[in-house]
């Protein structure tokens, strides 16, 4: 890409395309390109390394964003699809343990880890376990969720 084409918008483009195209080295390669890191590059190599399940990586570039910055839910949130991804309970109950207690007040955040963390039980086949800490930490948040509802219409007829 020319020069004088490149900014911060087609950056976080480019780098979002090689994450969802599983294009690590061109990620990398972009990534150390760009001098200004900003918490939207950052969060999208995150994004980019925990879809491909490389976790320690991931966490790295959390953890030297970090010495600098604030924490980001958003790169904590990238983290934990990746583990959903991959059906890692474990990494996904220490993810969102972190997420509770960097960001306690972002409840339509915890409350979204809440839902892959029990999406990831449900698809262990641990269902029970599942619905158990979905209402538990539901309740815990002190948030009311909205059920939702939806049909499917077939000539005419909802089946």
């Amino acid at each position: 890409m020319p020069n004088n084409l490149r900014d911060h918008v087609s950056q976080i483009c480019v780098l979002n395309a090689c994450s969802h195209a599983g294009l690590l080295h061109e990620a990398r390669t972009i990534f150390n390109e760009i001098s200004l890191k900003t918490e939207s590059i950052i969060t999208t190599m995150v994004d980019c390394l925990s879809r491909l399940f490389m976790f320690d990586e991931a966490q790295k570039l959390i953890e030297d964003y970090e010495k600098t910055n604030t924490p980001s839910i958003v790169m904590y949130m990238s983290l934990l699809s990746g583990a959903r991804n991959n059906l890692n309970s474990n990494l996904s109950e220490i993810i969102y343990k972190q997420m509770k207690t960097l960001f306690p007040n972002a409840k339509e955040s915890l409350v979204a880890g809440v839902v892959l963390l029990s999406n990831i039980y449900s698809s262990l086949g641990k269902h029970e376990e599942a619905k158990t800490f979905r209402s538990n930490q539901i309740e815990e948040l002190g948030v009311k969720v909205k059920v939702g509802l939806s049909w499917t219409e077939i000539k005419g007829h909802i089946v």
